[in-house]
């Protein structure tokens, strides 16, 4: 493939393409005639093209049933598959070693082509020692011992464009509440909280800051102790959107109508957040573009073995879902 890349000008991974016959590439019809002329003359063939059977990639991932995202993943990864002539095969092992390492052992029987190592939740991995040998790109997770290519959601940036865009709203008093820290993603977005807040010269206030659980009730119980403060926020920033329904509810409660009295912000784009009262507006995490990515990314790995790849972490935008949640900063009620 490397030779009729040469003799075409074309990078190898078009001739793996070619060659393979991808259904939905977007390559010229004589850019594939002079790759399946140049293939005839220097005598190349696949038994690929000749069974009429596609190369199989696997996709091991920790948990497939625990989360709506997961779907994104499984999705993203099929589709971008399909369309590059690739079979996928999702091998769910349930975050247990010994169901991983099985699934590896199988996989080593196997005639397969490549691997999508892959986590529900973002999070540094270890890396078994197989996949350092094989094709392999990390999807939502990363490793820093033996580094390969990955895919990540910008949580950081996602945060600091949410919070950006209250403070474009008139909004200076803006609290934000987040999960545990033992998550990588409660991490950067505070972060990004934090960072948003100084590009605009706004004192960062730790009072309105909270962490706890990404719950309807975590979210309820945090509402309220914000409530006591004597300079409330006019705006919140949430975690996750089960926050964002407990702040709903608390908000409620306390008599301040969304997005009058208090604008909100959510994080997940769940199911559900468009039907709140009033639609809550949210950040979109990009799980099926990240999964479409890694397996582009795989197929160049595929299509030129020999050439060393960048082990570079890609972190994807994160796409701002504008519902009616956010308006511009009134004067905050006073209870009786």
């Amino acid at each position: 493939m490397s030779d009729i890349a040469t003799a075409c000008g074309v990078s190898q991974a078009t001739v793996s393409l070619v060659l393979n016959n991808a259904p939905g590439t977007r390559i010229s019809a004589a850019t594939r005639d002079a790759v399946l002329s140049a293939a005839v003359k220097m005598g190349y063939s696949t038994a690929v093209r000749r069974t009429g059977r596609r190369p199989l990639i696997a996709m091991l991932i920790n948990e497939v049933t625990s989360s709506p995202h997961v779907a994104g993943l499984i999705d993203g990864a099929g589709e971008a598959a399909n369309e590059l002539g690739y079979l996928l095969s999702v091998m769910p092992t349930d975050a247990d070693g010994e169901a991983e390492q099985a699934a590896l052992n199988h996989l080593a029987t196997l005639p397969f082509a490549g691997v999508i190592y892959a986590r529900l939740i973002t999070q540094q991995v270890t890396l078994p020692s197989q996949l350092i040998e094989w094709p392999t790109v990390l999807l939502n997770c990363y490793a820093v011992e033996k580094p390969l290519p990955s895919v990540v959601p910008g949580d950081l940036s996602a945060v600091m464009k949410a919070t950006l865009s209250l403070i474009d709203a008139g909004h200076t008093r803006i609290a934000y509440i987040g999960g545990e820290d033992s998550i990588e993603a409660s991490r950067e977005r505070i972060k990004g909280y934090r960072r948003a807040l100084t590009m605009r010269d706004i004192p960062v206030d730790n009072h309105l800051i909270i962490k706890g659980r990404w719950t309807i009730q975590g979210g309820y119980a945090a509402f309220k102790r914000l409530q006591v403060l004597d300079d409330r926020p006019t705006a919140i920033c949430c975690f996750c959107d089960r926050i964002a329904m407990g702040v709903y509810e608390a908000a409620k409660e306390a008599g301040l109508q969304i997005p009058r009295d208090l604008s909100v912000i959510g994080f997940d784009n769940e199911s559900y957040s468009g039907d709140m009262l009033p639609p809550l507006t949210t950040m979109q995490l990009p799980h099926a573009d990240m999964a479409r990515y890694a397996v582009e990314k795989l197929a160049e790995m595929i299509a030129a073995p020999r050439i060393q790849h960048d082990n570079h972490r890609v972190k994807l935008e994160c796409e701002m879902i504008m519902r009616q949640s956010v308006a511009p900063r009134v004067a905050f009620r006073k209870q009786s």
